[in-house]
């Protein structure tokens, strides 16, 4: 297994190193374009979701992102320092009452992007596994 890892301040343009570390490992890993994408899509809103929800923008707080790979599953974890969350508390946002409400939607559109979202609390703050299957 081959494991890729960054740390980034809690910064929103930061986000641009995580791009570089996602296009690293898929150079290795080979999704095709459009898995990329989707992949990339779910990235970038947890990152931004641990950026800004979770360590409220505090640039002394750090998210890690670790990328591990073989040749058929590629993982990526997101870690921040946040309090965490209860992620069955979170609204649908598609309910028709909260469509306009922001709360819950990252997450919503990460679990539509990747094969399986995983989502603990760690030591630290908020955990979340996004894994991804080779088609």
């Amino acid at each position: 297994m081959k494991r890729l890892f960054l740390e980034i301040n809690s910064e929103r343009n930061r986000i641009k190193e995580v791009e570089t570390l996602m296009l690293k490992a898929n150079k290795e890993f080979g999704l095709d374009d459009e898995q990329y994408g989707r992949t990339m899509i779910a990235v970038t809103e947890v990152v931004m979701n641990a950026i800004v929800h979770g360590n409220k923008e505090d640039i002394t707080k750090k998210v890690s992102i670790t990328v591990e790979f073989d040749v058929n599953e590629m993982k990526i974890i997101i870690v921040d320092e946040g309090a965490g969350f209860i992620i069955s508390e979170l609204p649908n946002p598609t309910d028709i009452e909260r469509l306009l409400d922001n709360k819950g939607r990252g997450v919503y559109i990460a679990k539509a992007m990747v094969d399986k979202v995983d989502y603990k609390l760690s030591g630290k703050g908020s955990a979340f596994i996004l894994t991804i299957f080779k088609k």
